[in-house]
Order: structure tokens, then sequence, then C-alpha cells
């Protein structure tokens, strides 16, 4: 089990509690140390019997041991001797200065006629010992037992709460507008690593907490430049690639031998399709559209019927059931998806979607076909961008770059501008694969 709390500002307001114990604690071995250990009302009767007593002794002989003896009871003991019971080197403590300077006081003594000394046997009980010298040179030997107290209880009853609760919430007020930027800057980079564009972050908070945030607003505008510029390169060698091809095409269509003209125009038409899926797959049209709340049930729906209406099978079957609200960029996770529907229906006969939901909220989107399927060491090259498996995978063609092999490139980008992740496998996880599973990931 986890005890340290994980947040900063759990940590924080944890550091000052044991702080606050500490010093606590330190303070409450002071006073066990060389604090008072006897009740302060115990105390002054332990020295209200003592002084009478030494009244008692101070009467003649005979006449004082009968009076001591009438007093005696089974808490305590008085007694009349020639010598003092205590060493003269007797327990120095603040209850013994304190019993010592409240007798010199009442009776008019030395220090020297009175030896105070205190024995504490557990956390109530105690034996003191008090031996007073009479005006005929005899000692009066007491032996009480007060009232031990935990006087420390008293002050920390009081000081605990005083000092511990206005500290907490001054801490909890000024944490929260210490880690209010971290709060922002994370939740930022989490909607970046959505796909998100977002304008410079407002630059607050203590030193550290600003150079964290004008880092991260440099990082986003070099990374955007990075792309735009990447795009604007791409355009322009599209542009400047139709027109030889343009050129060539209509050169090829002037070759007399029908055979290499038809070889020359399909080659000359997969260049031109291959040049502007490029510029569509660097542009990446899902980082340019807005986020909203879209029904996932509504978006899998579209997909399938613009599939049912082109004459392939595809079903769709969904284990939550209503509306299943979703915030992303709808028109980008529907081409991803619409990508990996056309393999399935192309490469596999028909398709089968299903969505459910997942541990921690998370969505998952299976799109599963009826082809050969992939052989295990050759399903991470699938996704990169111009590879065809000619073995599985013949040549076709079909919208988002299908015919020169960005489909599956396109529909992962979109799906990790999600912050989700893409995956294939083989339905049986045999060695001949009766059938590819797209798994979809994404985020709660």
């Amino acid at each position: 089990m986890r005890l340290w709390p994980r947040t900063m500002a759990g940590q924080l307001i944890g550091l000052l509690l044991l702080g606050l114990v500490a010093a606590h604690a330190i303070g409450l071995s002071m006073v066990l140390t060389n604090g008072a250990t006897i009740h302060a009302i115990s105390r002054d009767q332990m020295v209200e019997h003592a002084a009478a007593a030494w009244r008692l002794g101070a009467l003649p002989q005979a006449q004082a041991r009968r009076a001591l003896e009438a007093i005696r009871d089974d808490h305590s003991d008085y007694a009349l001797d020639k010598a003092a019971a205590i060493d003269e080197g007797s327990q120095q403590g603040y209850d013994q200065d304190v019993i010592r300077e409240k007798l010199q006081t009442r009776l008019g003594l030395q220090a020297s006629d009175i030896r105070v000394s205190l024995v504490r046997h557990s956390a109530r009980q105690g034996d003191l010992r008090i031996a007073m010298r009479v005006p005929d040179g005899q000692w009066i030997n007491t032996l009480q037992h007060p009232v031990m107290s935990q006087a420390w209880m008293r002050p920390l009853r009081f000081s605990v709460p005083v000092s511990t609760l206005p500290v907490l919430v001054i801490v909890f007020l000024f944490v929260r507008r210490i880690l209010r930027p971290i709060k922002a800057l994370a939740h930022a980079a989490e909607r970046v690593s959505r796909g998100e564009q977002l304008g410079p972050l407002p630059v607050s908070g203590p030193s550290e907490a600003r150079e964290v945030t004008a880092a991260f607003n440099l990082m986003q505008e070099r990374l955007t430049r990075f792309v735009e510029d990447r795009t604007r390169l791409l355009a322009a060698i599209s542009h400047d690639l139709r027109t030889p091809i343009t050129s060539l095409r209509l050169r090829a269509e002037m070759v007399e031998d029908a055979q290499l003209r038809a070889a020359m125009i399909r080659t000359l038409e997969e260049m031109r399709v291959m040049v502007e899926e490029t510029v569509r797959f660097a542009r990446d049209d899902a980082r340019n559209e807005d986020t909203r709340e879209v029904d996932l049930h509504a978006l899998l729906r579209d997909v399938a019927q613009e599939q049912l209406a082109q004459g392939h099978d595809v079903h769709l079957r969904s284990d939550a059931p209503g509306a299943l609200p979703y915030r992303c960029r709808p028109v980008g996770l529907k081409r991803a998806i619409g990508n990996l529907v056309d393999n399935a229906v192309r490469y596999g006969q028909r398709a089968r979607l299903a969505v459910f939901p997942a541990a921690g909220g998370s969505l998952l989107i299976h799109v599963d076909d009826d082809g050969p399927g992939i052989a295990a060491d050759q399903l991470p090259e699938v996704f990169k961008p111009f590879v065809r498996l000619d073995a599985a995978r013949h040549r076709g063609t079909g919208k988002d770059g299908g015919s020169v092999g960005l489909g599956l490139a396109i529909a992962r980008s979109c799906i990790e501008a999600h912050g989700g992740r893409l995956e294939l496998e083989n339905r049986d996880g045999a060695d001949r694969p009766s059938g590819l599973r797209a798994v979809i990931s994404l985020p709660a």
C-alpha cells in the first residue's frame, strides 16, 4: 500500500506535517526531560501536608509524635526522626525545586533545612519524600504519593491545532497557486499530444514554473514551424513534379506501340498518385481540425453505411448501449477508421467493426477481416510508408493512398495524433494466419 502521496501538493503538505510533528516531538522531549511531572493541584496539596507536618513536629516531642501518628494514613507517612531520610545530595528537578521554594516561603526555613526526593513509578504514580529540619534539630520525614501528571498533553492540545490548522490553510492556498501553472502545462501537453493546436501558455507562477512554461511555448512554436516547413517543401516538390509528369504523359500518348504506351501511362499515373498522397500524408489534415465531442457510435455507423452503399460487406457491433460520447477530431478519426475498413474489405472480403470500453475509461475499436492475414514478423513493416506486402496485399486502387502503401501509415498517424495506438494482430495467432485484426486504443 502506497502511503506517500503522488501529487506534488500532497508531498509538500506531507513534508510540512512531518516538520510540525518533528518540532512538537523535540519540544515534547524537552518537556519530559525538564518539565513538571506532578499535577499542579496535587503538588500544592503535598506542600500543605508537609507544612502541617512540620508545624506539628515543632510541638513538644511526645505531643508531636502523637499528632504525626494521628495524621498518618495509607497514602502518606509522617515521622519525627533524628536524621533526615534523604541524602543531602537529593534528586534535583523542576518539582523538587518548586516544592523546596514553597516550603521555604511558608516556613521560613533555609534551603539546607529542606530535602526533596521524587521517584516516578509510572505515568500516574510516584513517591515524594520530603525531609525538613525542625527547631530542636530533629527531622520530619514525610512520604506521600502525589498524582503524577502528563503535563505535556495540555500544551499539545492547544499548540497542535493552533500551529497546524492555520499553517495548513495558508500552505494549501499557496500550493494551489504555485502548482496552477504546472497543472495548466500538463493539461496543455496532453492536448498537444492529441494533435490540438494551442496558443502560447501564459508565463506565470514561480521562476521554475515560468521557465518550464516558456520552454514549452518555444518547443510548440518550433514544432509547428517544422511541420509547416515540411508541408511547404513537399507541396513545392509536388508542384514542380506535376509539370514533367504531365509532359511525359503527353509524350507517352504519342507512342505507337499500344502495349508500351499503356505501361508508360500506368507508371506515370502511379507517380502522380504517389506524389499527391505523399503531400496529403505530410500535411496531416487531422492536426488542422478543431476538437469537439461526437457520438462515436454514430461516427462508426457512418463509416459502415458508406461501405455498405458501395456494396461492401461491413457489420458494426457495440458492447456499449446508447450514445458513446468522445472528444476527438471526427474527420481525422473517421478517415483513419475508413482506411482500415477499406483494407479489410479489399483484402479480406468483409469487415467487422466492434467498439467497447476498456480499463481506465479508454476505448477499443476492432476492425476484423477474413483475409489471409500477415505473417507475424511482417506486421511492423506494413505501417511504413510505401510498403506493400504483395504476397498478401496486392496492388489495388482506393482512397487515401491505398494504392501506394500509405493507407495504414495515414491511419496510424491519425490515431496517434489523438494520443491513441494502432496495432495489427492475427486473430488466431497461429503460424498460418486466417484473418487480420486492427486494434485501435483511444485514451479517455
